[in-house]
């Protein structure tokens, strides 16, 4: 079930009172390349069916992933804030104003974009969401490295290849046996370069996530 507003904005008063998830990653991490923002109200290791709820801030004319879709997870978008669009199988520009929900099942080619000059915030959830949760963390943090377009895209090829293969997402338009051939091939050519596919920087605690994540525990509520 989608959250409403208010369900929303309980659970991330909720979430701000513990700034680590059980894994010691930040709740918060932000795309500075897009000016975006995501808030992980709930983690994979949170919930009991393995689902993530995240909260999605675009600025105004963001143009969004390309269509693709996605054989790992299914997703629910609702609008909280200003109007979200999407295109969604051979539905074109679906409107969301706040409260309103799109529900994307398993292989069904989709995009969101955000087409006014405010602001959209939005709810996702992702079930299971690892490979969501993972798959945003990895390219907020190659943003944040510079390494990607203004956009948002990875500007290194095994970058991109690597995102998409870690979220269980596919570009329409490109056949899906040679999206995974050129996935594996490039995983094991970036192993012989010492190449991180993994990018196990932006998916472990650090020793000061860790330290700050023990402190917030040890506080008193």
């Amino acid at each position: 079930m989608a959250p409403t507003p208010t369900a929303t904005a309980t659970a991330a008063a909720a979430a701000a009172a513990s700034l680590h998830t059980h894994r010691g990653l930040s709740r918060l991490v932000r795309n500075p390349a897009m000016g975006a923002e995501a808030m992980f109200l709930r983690s994979s290791e949170e919930t009991s069916d393995g689902s993530v709820t995240c909260i999605c801030t675009e600025p105004g004319r963001a143009s969004g992933p390309p269509m693709h879709y996605h054989l790992e997870f299914e997703e629910t978008f609702t609008c909280l804030e200003g109007t979200l669009y999407l295109d969604v199988g051979k539905r074109r520009r679906v409107e969301l104003r706040p409260g309103e929900s799109v529900h994307v099942p398993l292989g069904l080619p989709h995009r969101y974009f955000n087409d006014t000059d405010e602001r959209c915030v939005f709810s996702v959830v992702a079930t299971p969401g690892r490979m969501y949760e993972d798959s945003i963390r990895v390219a907020y943090g190659l943003a944040a490295d510079g390494r990607t377009t203004t956009g948002g895209i990875p500007k290194h090829p095994l970058d991109l290849a690597f995102v998409f293969a870690l979220s269980g997402s596919y570009m329409t338009g490109v056949p899906l046996w040679l999206q995974k051939g050129a996935a594996r091939l490039g995983k094991a050519v970036a192993r012989q370069i010492g190449y991180d596919p993994n990018f196990d920087r932006y998916l472990k605690p650090t020793a000061d996530t860790s330290a700050q994540k023990s402190g917030n525990e040890r506080s008193p509520g």
